[in-house]
């Protein structure tokens, strides 16, 4: 087999010679040999080559790239590893969508209140980054918010839109002036 003009980094991380048939060789060019170490680290050369050529073509270059990112992520937090950053972003996915409820819980409250006024138009950031008045009330510093306090606005926004809604009283008599005829 032909020897390659600079071997990958696979290769120069193993002291070998590089050929065509190199697996690593699409995969970690002589720039990424940090990216291959920690993966030859955590996972060892023959098991690499394993999991790539068990693989369709079309799929290693994903897998290279979540190998690298899991390698990376066990050696900074060998416990955990990356479940530390998937649970993190369960828990954003979950308040994100809470977020959304509510707004959407909202919405429908706001169109069955008022059905047939046109609704100016939505504020947008900058109208709000200028207006402090028109700011949420609850506030994360910039951040999203967590499920508490989503339903301490859900809360408050609820008791606002009690407060705004005339309470119709059944059996309520109209009163009489004594002095009317």
């Amino acid at each position: 087999m032909e020897k390659m003009s600079m071997p990958c980094a696979a290769c120069k991380y193993l002291r070998r010679k590089c050929t065509q048939a190199c697996v690593f060789a699409p995969y970690f060019p002589p720039n990424k040999q940090e990216d291959y170490a920690a993966i030859h680290k955590v996972f060892g050369a023959s098991q690499v080559a394993k999991i790539l050529n068990d693989l369709h073509p079309s799929q290693r270059q994903d897998a290279v790239t979540s190998l690298v990112y899991e390698a990376q992520t066990l050696l900074l937090d060998p416990v955990h590893g990356c479940s530390r950053h998937v649970y993190n972003l369960q828990n954003q996915l979950q308040d994100l969508q809470d977020q959304l409820q509510i707004a959407r819980n909202e919405l429908v409250s706001y169109n069955n209140i008022i059905p047939s006024l046109d609704l100016p138009p939505p504020i947008t950031y900058q109208q709000n980054h200028q207006n402090p008045m028109l700011m949420p009330v609850v506030s994360n510093y910039g951040g999203p918010l967590t499920s508490e306090q989503l339903r301490e606005e859900a809360h408050r926004v609820e008791s606002e839109r009690s407060a705004q809604v005339p309470q119709m009283q059944p059996n309520a008599a109209p009163s009489k002036r004594d002095d009317c005829p």
